[in-house]
């Protein structure tokens, strides 16, 4: 499966983001490199979003710091971020393309959706990601259909959640239910953009 972009124009895009980089701190550098590879597949793979922790105490950042550099970060590749869980110790936060979201909130069972799971009519990206970070705060669990903007194949969300009657058929780096072939490439097409990104870094 190919990626959403050519390694040609993640060079470009990779050079304009390094450019702006050079007058920043080691610990904002080092920070953002990480995020780099952690959301290359979002990047470079058509992924919606990446779901990241972050422990401030681990960059030696305060937390006001981390989530600043997060914004500067998203903002610098055309993406959005929503801290989804916050305390003392850590950040749960997800980076996503607004676009994708939307695309893949209109792709979900509006049964499952408002029904089964009661979201509200008219979704936007915005709100269903406050919606989950909602019932994440009270309940300390972590809603599993933000796989919906994880991108993980619905088919594998609803049956991680008991919603579809489908049997698991193995993993992929999420669990996979039903036919396990458009899992298998979607998850390739995400370590081809994993790859792509650290290929950019080595050669910076």
């Amino acid at each position: 499966m190919k990626l959403s972009i050519t390694e040609e124009r993640a060079g470009s895009d990779f050079h304009t983001w390094r450019q702006a980089l050079y007058c920043s701190g080691e610990r904002r550098t080092d920070l953002e490199h990480w995020l780099f590879l952690r959301v290359s597949g979002v990047l470079f793979g058509g992924k919606p979003g990446e779901l990241i922790i972050i422990k401030p105490i681990n960059w030696g950042l305060p937390m006001e710091c981390v989530l600043c550099h997060a914004g500067t970060f998203s903002s610098a590749w055309g993406l959005r971020y929503k801290a989804l869980a916050v305390s003392r110790e850590s950040v749960k936060l997800i980076i996503y393309k607004e676009e994708r979201v939307e695309k893949r909130l209109k792709q979900a069972s509006r049964k499952i959706l408002h029904t089964a799971l009661k979201y509200p009519v008219g979704l936007t990206p915005q709100s269903f990601l406050h919606e989950v970070s909602m019932r994440w705060q009270a309940s300390g669990e972590i809603p599993h259909e933000i796989g919906i903007a994880l991108g993980y194949p619905l088919k594998d969300v609803w049956g991680f959640m008991g919603l579809r009657r489908c049997r698991c058929s193995g993993s992929c780096g999420w669990q996979i239910f039903g036919d396990p072939k458009p899992s298998w490439r979607v998850r390739d097409r995400y370590l081809k953009a994993r790859s792509m990104a650290e290929r950019l870094l080595e050669a910076a």
